[in-house]
C-alpha cells in the first residue's frame, strides 16, 4: 500500500499530489518511513509540492518538476547551461543533506524522474527490502572522502624523487643528471605517484578499523593545471562515534604526507552515494 504525505510546512505538498500535464516526479532520496522528516525543508525550491511518498517501510522524498526542463531539446540545452544546472544540483544536494538530519538516506542522483506516482510506487515495492536493508546499514554512519594529490613541479622535489628512485643519482655530475632527467622524467614522476599511492593505501589500512565500509573511487579530472594531480580517492563509511578519531588521524597523517610532497585531504560528511546497492542489477 502506498501513501503520500505532505511535509510539515505551509505550501509544501498537497494531501495527494496529482501530476498536471507536463509534470514529473523528481526523486531526491529514499528514507526510513519511521524517520519522520518532521522539520521544515530548506528554502529556495525550483521544484514545488515537496512531499513524502510512503510505500511499506520506505519513504521517497519527492518534488514536482516540469518535464520539458529535463527531457527533449530544452533539456539538452539546460544540461550544458551552468546558470540553469548549478542551482538545481545544489538544491538537490541541500534537500538530501537536510533529509540526512532526520533519517538514514538512500540518495538518488540528480535528475531521477518518474512519470507517475504509480511507476514510483512499483519501483519502491520491487526494491523495498533492498532499500530498507541499506537504510539500516548506514544508520548512524556518514560517508567521508579521502583524497590525495601530488605536485612534482620544482627542481628540488624532482631531486628528492631522483635520490629515492635512482641510488646512483648523488654520484652523478650535473650534466649526467640533466640528461637522465630529460630521458627518464616520466618514469621518475610515475615512481613518485606510486610512492604516494602506497602511502595513502597504508593510511587507509590504518583507518579501516574505524570504518564500516571502504570503496576506492576513480580519480576524476584534475580541476586545473595549477592544482595537485590526484593520485588516490577513497570513500569511507564511518560510524558517527568514530568520526572525531578518524579526522584526527587523517590530520596527523596529512602533516607527515606533506613532508613527502603528498597532499592528503578529508571531506564530508556526504550522503552515502558510494555505498548504495545497484537497484537495477538482477537479483
Amino acid at each position: 500500500m502506498s501513501q503520500v504525505e505532505p511535509l510539515p510546512s505551509v505550501g509544501y505538498g498537497p494531501r495527494s499530489p496529482v501530476l498536471e500535464s507536463g509534470e514529473a516526479i523528481c526523486l531526491f532520496a529514499f528514507a526510513e518511513r519511521a524517520g519522520a522528516l518532521g522539520r521544515l525543508p530548506p528554502d529556495g525550491a525550483p521544484e514545488h509540492r515537496l512531499a513524502l511518498h510512503l510505500v511499506g517501510s520506505v519513504a521517497a522524498l519527492i518534488g514536482i518538476v516540469p518535464i520539458e526542463e529535463y527531457c527533449g531539446v530544452d533539456a539538452e540545452r539546460h544540461l550544458t547551461d551552468v546558470a540553469w544546472l548549478a542551482p538545481r544540483v545544489r538544491r538537490h544536494a541541500e534537500v538530501v543533506e537536510w533529509a540526512m538530519q532526520g533519517s538514514p538516506v538512500f540518495p538518488a542522483p540528480f535528475g531521477t524522474l518518474y512519470m507517475s506516482v504509480n511507476s514510483l510506487s512499483a519501483f519502491m515495492r520491487a526494491h523495498e527490502t533492498t532499500i530498507a536493508d541499506f537504510l539500516h546499514k548506514v544508520a548512524d554512519k556518514e560517508e567521508w572522502e579521502l583524497r590525495a594529490g601530488v605536485q612534482f613541479d620544482s627542481p628540488e622535489i624532482l631531486d628528492e624523487l631522483a635520490c629515492s628512485a635512482w641510488p646512483e643519482w648523488r654520484e652523478m655530475s650535473k650534466g649526467a643528471r640533466y640528461l637522465r632527467l630529460c630521458r627518464d622524467r616520466n618514469a621518475l614522476l610515475e615512481f613518485g605517484r606510486a610512492e604516494a599511492v602506497a602511502l595513502v593505501s597504508d593510511l587507509v589500512a590504518e583507518l579501516q578499523p574505524l570504518t564500516a565500509a571502504i570503496r576506492r573511487h576513480d580519480l576524476g579530472r584534475r580541476s586545473d593545471s595549477s592544482a595537485a594531480e590526484p593520485v588516490a580517492r577513497w570513500a569511507l563509511l564511518v560510524p558517527k562515534s568514530a568520526v572525531a578519531t578518524l579526522r584526527e588521524r587523517v590530520r596527523v597523517a596529512a602533516v607527515c604526507a606533506s613532508r613527502r610532497h603528498v597532499a592528503v585531504a578529508l571531506s564530508g560528511p556526504w550522503p552515502p552515494f558510494s555505498f548504495r546497492p545497484d537497484l537495477n542489477a538482477p537479483n
